[in-house]
């Protein structure tokens, strides 16, 4: 195979920049508090939780009710609301999931952030009417992956924290789906959407939003240096807002759905000045940032060093040095105002953990006082005798609280369903005609109704008396009236009629509620059903092959490395996924004739695996138009099968007579997720590697991979865990990093590689179900695969796996991952 490598070109972006808009500024809220305190401050959207199905689950979030109350709030005041449902969900949660979308029906919130094809599949057959916003967890990182996108469905995709200014900008002006981007809050170390260390090791997903956060833990690494090797710097673009308006991004995003009501404020009202162009003192606005919470900051990942090694958790504002102490005080010298009732933070030195300082009595020049500023020198009770020297962060302030705090409505009201009513008057009665969302409703009152002789009815009074809707669920939306005569209707009659109507309006609005549940309950029961018995047109051609274990066993193999096609039993494995790495199209390249031609001898066998990551920018064998030039020398060489991991990299078989087949980050948690990669040309598919027994036996069927051996990639990241521990990059044609071993605080130990300049993570120990073999195929699986990635597995090793396998043995030194524990 010869690809002629030329030098990367950046997408096209119109010569003639956009007009500067305002983008959105969209805030979190983990609670009610929070809710108020983004609206009082400036947002123009606000994205919660519920209790269930949300990528925060630690957060509070809202009940149903209060997102209720926060929506008609909201609405009132033309400031949007998106709910989030962006964690994956397993097959029997689905019914659970549809409780929550008729009642998010009768809310009407502005979108829905999504992350499961399942629920977008769903979503799309039974609640078409809603908006829904991509989750930053599909991480969709290139211009390709925004457009398959927009065709799916979605208004809005949030991108990949992991973008420079210059591909946001590319993306943003060549793409019609509106844009949100991250502007400020935590980052983590993996790609979202791609992280597994919290999952295999600590049993709570990330892709469940219950992530343990092992990216915020203590490791120390072969090389003798140690720390929180793997936690990020906190995100802050405040002085790059006019660059990122220039960019042409809808929104603005603001991560903290498990931040105080102090932070949501503090920081939404930043922004809201900095959108607005109205900072005066941008000093007193990022010590009120830092004050409310901050780790050490960065402007995004155009900058290289985006590790703190130091501290992973709230370092807060610096706020000055302990210059003296004796028993019972210390005396400090200020670079912040400090009041009393306020809480510091101590760090001694580099190393030791710090300390907490309340703030109770504060003394200058021997008097009390109840707060200083910068520069003053002031004494500070405190039992503990901290080192001169010793630094002070501002991690609550008490000013800022009463400054910020958010005030809550005494009385608020829920979210109302619109009402199109019809009432019709005739002499000898009263028709009235409902319509709200699916449900119409129609009821005549017979009455006999007399000409007015000194008062006459008039519409508008009608129209009154039926706007006023009070308890009820209901609220006016449109209204027509028609009086056929010059009659009077006493108003108490209107007033009972109205009554009337409406509470037997709710009562079939509820009923009509549930018996929508049970039919899309029965609805999802059937595709489940098709589902399991589900086998696609193209793989029915294909002859299986004797499998190691039995005709009932098929065995696929993946492989990144192409010197293991010679310690392979080929002719015993049902498909061979090749993984397209630069290695191995180098190796494809020199050996064009002899690689070429044994593959091709296996052709209906052999499926090239693309990369998880392709920029849309950058040199080397990275991104997206490196891999469209490889793709259509494959296929000009005569392969048509390709596997692939994210949704951007459909775009490179557009037009092309291919066969598509989706690895695990395609995530199938549930059996709507297999039928949505049906829809989009899928053939074939790889369960989750994270996923639990009882789960993954709901997904078997005959186009379904079961993977019992692999070195899971517990992160994929950006930043570079070396050129952090040596301060400084050489650069990719200087780089010498092959890989390194880390130890965190329980003793385990993880292999950090260089994986095409981006950072990958494995266990020292592989993941492996191969002793399970037996009972999955009791269950009816039939199809499984081993990969060997990642780790450079010698001849031995291989022969050592597959005598493990045809003994149905245990691997020795490996973990089971959430098998048996099942997937939190």
């Amino acid at each position: 195979m010869i690809i002629h490598e030329g030098r990367n070109k950046k997408s096209p972006v119109s010569d003639t920049p956009p007009l500067i808009k305002k983008p959105e500024l969209l805030s979190p809220a983990g609670n009610l508090e929070c809710f108020f305190a983004a609206v009082e401050n400036g947002a123009d959207a606000v994205y919660l939780g519920l209790k269930d199905f949300s990528a925060r689950a630690n957060a509070e979030n809202l009940t149903l009710n209060d997102a209720s109350r926060a929506i008609s709030y909201a609405r009132q005041r033309s400031i949007k609301v998106y709910i989030t449902l962006n964690t994956l969900i397993k097959t029997r949660e689905l019914e659970r999931v549809v409780d929550y979308l008729v009642a998010l029906e009768e809310l009407n919130p502005d979108a829905l952030i999504l992350q499961d094809l399942g629920l977008l599949y769903l979503i799309q057959s039974q609640f078409p009417q809603f908006h829904l916003h991509a989750s930053t967890q599909m991480a969709i990182h290139n211009l390709a992956g925004v457009k398959q996108l927009k065709n799916m469905g979605f208004k809005r995709i949030v991108l990949a924290r992991e973008l420079s200014l210059d591909e946001i900008c590319t993306i943003s002006r060549n793409a019609s789906a509106e844009i949100e981007v991250f502007v400020h809050g935590a980052l983590c170390y993996s790609y979202s959407g791609l992280c597994f260390f919290s999952s295999m090791i600590g049993g709570r997903s990330g892709n469940r939003g219950r992530c343990a956060q092992p990216c915020r833990m203590y490791y120390k690494s072969q090389q003798g240096k140690e720390g929180y090797l793997f936690s990020m710097k906190d995100l802050l673009t405040l002085p790059y807002i006019h660059e990122l308006k220039a960019a042409g991004v809808h929104s603005f995003k603001i991560e903290g759905r498990m931040k105080s009501p102090e932070y949501v404020a503090v920081v939404t009202n930043a922004y809201r000045l900095a959108i607005d162009g109205k900072v005066s003192d941008q000093h007193t606005i990022l010590h009120r940032i830092r004050t409310v919470f901050s780790r050490e900051t960065t402007p995004s990942y155009v900058f290289e060093n985006m590790i703190n090694p130091s501290y992973p958790a709230n370092r807060g504002s610096y706020a000055g040095e302990v210059i003296k102490a004796e028993k019972g005080y210390i005396l400090i010298k200020a670079d912040a105002d400090i009041g009393v009732r306020d809480l510091l933070q101590v760090f001694e030195n580099f190393h030791a953990k710090p300390s907490l300082l309340h703030v109770k009595t504060i003394k200058v020049n021997g008097k009390k006082v109840f707060s200083i500023k910068a520069g003053d020198t002031a004494v500070i009770h405190s039992e503990r005798r901290y080192q001169r020297g010793s630094r002070l962060y501002l991690l609550s302030s008490q000013k800022i609280k009463e400054l910020f705090a958010p005030k809550i409505p005494k009385k608020l009201t829920t979210a109302k369903i619109p009402v199109s009513l019809e009432v019709i008057v005739r002499s000898n009665g009263i028709e009235i005609k409902g319509t709200a969302g699916y449900l119409s409703s129609s009821r005549t009152y017979p009455i006999r109704l007399e000409e007015g002789i000194q008062k006459i009815t008039e519409v508008e009074d009608i129209k009154e008396c039926f706007s006023r809707l009070g308890e009820t669920p209901f609220k006016l939306a449109g209204f027509y009236s028609e009086i056929f005569g010059e009659l009077f209707i006493p108003l108490s009659v209107l007033n009972e009629m109205r009554r009337d109507y409406f509470q037997n309006l709710a009562e079939l609005w509820r009923e009509k509620g549930n018996q929508r549940c049970e039919d899309i309950k029965k609805w999802i029961r059937e595709r489940h059903t098709e589902c399991n018995g589900l086998h696609t047109i193209s793989e029915k051609k294909e002859h299986p092959q004797h499998g190691i274990l039995g005709d009932r066993f098929r065995l696929s193999l993946k492989i990144d490395k192409l010197n293991y096609l010679d310690s392979l039993p080929l002719s015993m494995i049902y498909k061979l996924y090749i993984v397209l790495t630069g290695e191995t199209v180098t190796h494809l390249q020199e050996n064009t004739h002899s690689i070429t031609n044994r593959l091709l001898t296996m052709c209906e066998k052999t499926i090239f695996s693309l990369p998880s990551i392709m920029r849309d920018m950058g040199s080397g064998s990275g991104t997206y138009e490196y891999f469209k030039k490889i793709v259509l020398a494959l296929i000009s060489q005569g392969f048509k099968r390709f596997q692939v991991s994210n949704l951007g990299t459909i775009g490179l078989f557009e037009g092309k007579d291919v066969q598509l087949y989706a690895d695990y980050p395609l995530y199938c948690l549930n059996t709507l997720s297999i039928r949505k990669l049906r829809e989009l040309g899928f053939c074939r598919h790889t369960l989750s590697p994270e996923d639990g027994k009882d789960n993954l036996q709901t997904l078997f069927n005959p186009d379904t991979d079961a993977i019992i051996y692999q070195d899971t990639p517990l992160f994929t990241s950006e930043a570079c865990l070396w050129a952090n521990v040596k301060k400084t990059c050489p650069g990719r044609n200087w780089c010498n990093f092959n890989q390194m071993m880390v130890e965190n605080e329980h003793g385990d130990h993880f292999t950090v590689m260089n994986n095409e300049c981006k950072t990958v993570v494995i266990h020292e120990k592989p993941f492996s179900i191969i002793h399970f073999i037996p009972k999955l195929l009791e269950s009816g699986q039939t199809d499984f695969r081993v990969d060997l990635c990642y780790r450079d597995y010698t001849p031995e090793m291989i022969n050592d796996i597959f005598s493990v396998m045809k003994n149905k043995g245990k691997v020795e030194g490996s973990v089971i991952g959430n098998f048996e524990r099942g997937l939190a």
